[in-house]
């Protein structure tokens, strides 16, 4: 992802193999979950978004990446989910949602990365809640509702 920033197709595939990659809710996928992280995914995913609006490609598969990566009630899930939205995916993925709103991959994968980023009942998570719907999450959320 970060060697070929520019080639949609890259960035298409680098985001589904992160997607792939982390999955899963056991031992192993919450450590993979972790070293994914760890090596900047999170931020290399958001970059792909940035880059690449109009790809739905992109934005879908970056959307499911950023969900798989967020999931997780425990520490390490809602630091994840912190940092998910220090790095600006909140804002990337209601830019997805509004760049597409009648792709139907899009619109699942963007509104299930919301739900884990917004995910948790702590000071910080209400504080992502209300980024969320400071940055028009609502209204993305019930258009997709309403579209699909």
């Amino acid at each position: 992802l970060r060697a070929h920033p520019q080639v949609a197709v890259v960035q298409e595939d680098g985001c589904s193999a992160l997607a792939f990659i982390c999955s899963g809710t056991n031992a192993a996928a919450l450590a993979r979950k972790q070293r994914s992280v760890d090596a900047g995914a999170l931020e290399a995913v958001v970059a792909a978004l940035r880059a690449h609006p109009q790809a739905a490609g992109v934005q879908e598969k970056g959307c499911r990446a950023l969900a798989n990566m967020c999931s997780g009630t425990n520490a390490a899930g809602l630091a994840r989910q912190q940092r998910s939205v220090e790095a600006g995916a909140l804002e990337e993925v209601v830019a997805a949602l509004r760049a597409h709103p009648q792709v139907a991959g899009v619109q699942e994968m963007g509104c299930w990365a919301l739900a884990n980023m917004c995910c948790g009942s702590d000071a910080a998570g209400l504080a992502r809640q209300q980024r969320s719907a400071d940055a028009g999450a609502l209204e993305a959320v019930v258009a997709a509702l309403r579209a699909h």
